[in-house]
């Protein structure tokens, strides 16, 4: 994958898939991954949160190993990590900053306010975070 991109493509299913699953374990946080190809999503992967926590994520390690090998069996690559902030920012916290192990792989943070959730994306590298232009498909 390219260091830098200006755009991520999402289709309408797979947000609404992340929708579907943010929506559904709140107040917890959910997380996952997102298989693509050229920076067009093809797959979405929900992953269970295994700390159960509104401010925090940890991938179920066994869950995320299969995917993971699964998206590379397919011939596509890692392209988004996904995780909710049911309680802000939308942005990516110090958190995720700290513990971002897939610096070539955008973020996609769902935040929870005013009664909706909203998604953003995020390249975080070197301590620091750039907004990505999500385009959906």
């Amino acid at each position: 994958m390219d260091p830098i991109i200006p755009v991520i493509r999402l289709s309408s299913d797979h947000l609404q898939q992340m929708l579907q699953e943010v929506s559904k374990l709140y107040p917890e946080e959910a997380c996952g991954l997102v298989a693509g190809l050229g920076w067009e999503s093809k797959q979405v992967y929900p992953v269970e949160n295994r700390l159960h926590s509104p401010v925090r994520f940890l991938m179920e390690p066994e869950q995320q190993v299969r995917f993971l090998l699964e998206i590379e069996a397919n011939g596509w690559e890692l392209l988004a990590i996904y995780h909710s902030h049911p309680n802000g920012p939308d942005t990516p916290s110090p958190t995720d900053i700290a513990e971002n192990a897939f610096p070539e792989v955008i973020t996609v943070i769902w935040s929870y306010a005013g009664g909706q959730w909203e998604y953003r994306g995020f390249r975080i590298q070197d301590g620091n975070f750039l907004g990505i232009p999500i385009v959906v498909y």
